[in-house]
């Protein structure tokens, strides 16, 4: 799925993976997967990354995790979990009702969407849902949009993987499955990307909106 998007291991991946090995095996094994695939689709976007398109949106991530750990001590994870849901929803089906901006969305709104990434990232653990919905709201080809989001969860991801690093989340269980599951990922992420070649801008916005309504639903079942 990622492969195909540029996001969607950890909507994929954890629910499933939560059932087999337990929720504190598996996100650290994700993170992993995360920073494989990562590398694999920075590879193939080279020439479409844009640092005026992504940088924003990391500098902006910034100051907001800071404020997004303050809220997770201070709030429940229900409640910020339904308010993310519903944002999602309610932006999949504006649009695919087509109420889109005319014109690309300037610096303010990366500023915003980079803020609540960070937010999210430190209250519930999931920044993709602002910078997903900034990148598909732009007039921007499906490569710019896939390689705008690998650039940000690739930075992301080095942050949490600093964090669990000196936290001691990579176990020797952590790192034996994901010696099993290595070969797989990458294969997987190849057949994603085979069809991410095939299909055209209209078809790569339809699914990556199918997705984020999709999550949206999940936040909401889980909240």
């Amino acid at each position: 799925m990622q492969g195909l998007t540029g996001f969607g291991v950890m909507l994929v991946a954890l629910p499933l993976m939560a059932m087999f090995i337990g929720i504190k095996t598996a996100v650290p094994l994700i993170v992993l997967f995360g920073m494989v695939i990562n590398l694999i689709l920075i590879y193939q976007l080279s020439r479409h990354f844009s640092p005026r398109k992504w940088l924003p949106l990391v500098i902006a991530s910034l100051p907001g995790i800071p404020v997004g750990v303050y809220i997770h001590k201070s709030v429940s994870q229900r409640p910020l979990e339904i308010l993310v849901g519903i944002v999602l929803i309610i932006t999949t089906a504006n649009t695919w009702l087509r109420f889109r901006p005319k014109q690309a969305l300037g610096r303010f709104w990366a500023a915003v969407a980079g803020f609540a990434a960070g937010c999210l990232a430190g209250s519930i653990g999931t920044s993709g849902p602002p910078v997903v919905i900034y990148t598909s709201l732009q007039p921007w080809t499906k490569s710019e949009i896939k390689a705008t989001l690998v650039a940000f969860f690739m930075l992301n991801g080095l942050g949490v993987l600093v964090f669990f690093l000196l936290n001691g989340f990579f176990t020797v269980r952590t790192l034996v499955l994901f010696g099993w599951c290595a070969a797989p990922l990458v294969l997987g992420v190849l057949a994603g990307s085979l069809f991410y070649g095939r299909i055209n801008d209209a078809h790569y916005r339809n699914v990556v909106l199918w997705l984020l309504g999709l999550l949206g639903l999940l936040m909401l079942f889980k909240g």
